[in-house]
């Protein structure tokens, strides 16, 4: 009988080990290779990107920046962007795939945003 208890209590344990042990895999984004030789629209590319990754959400009028349409090219340029290292605007790591902000942008999206940035994050 204690041959049992003792089976028992160790088949216990270790299920108990199994099942509580975490693992965290870290999934890189798949970034789409862009064309740079296509030029990305503020209007009609990076705009719509804020409403899809929900942004609006908070930043539609009521925090800023503002993001709406008709406000967001100049709630952004020049404060969130530095033309000189893409990576460091606040518009583009911000909500990057891999930040803590509430909203984040999709990889794809994410590259978009650094993409125009990189030709020059013009009001077009």
């Amino acid at each position: 009988m204690k041959k049992y208890q003792v089976l028992l209590s160790l088949l216990t344990t270790g299920l108990v080990l199994i099942y509580s042990c975490q693992y965290e895999e870290i999934v890189q984004p798949d970034v789409p290779h862009l064309d740079t030789s296509l030029t990305i629209h503020f209007t009609d590319t990076i705009v719509p990107i804020f409403d899809q990754a929900g942004c609006l959400n908070c930043h539609g009028g009521n925090i800023s920046p503002d993001l709406r349409p008709s406000q967001a090219y100049d709630a952004i340029v020049p404060q969130l962007v530095d033309l000189n290292d893409p990576d460091a605007s606040k518009i583009y790591w911000v909500p990057a795939p891999a930040s803590d902000h509430a909203q984040k942008y999709s990889a794809s999206q994410a590259a978009l945003v650094r993409a125009w940035i990189v030709q020059g994050a013009k009001d077009n």
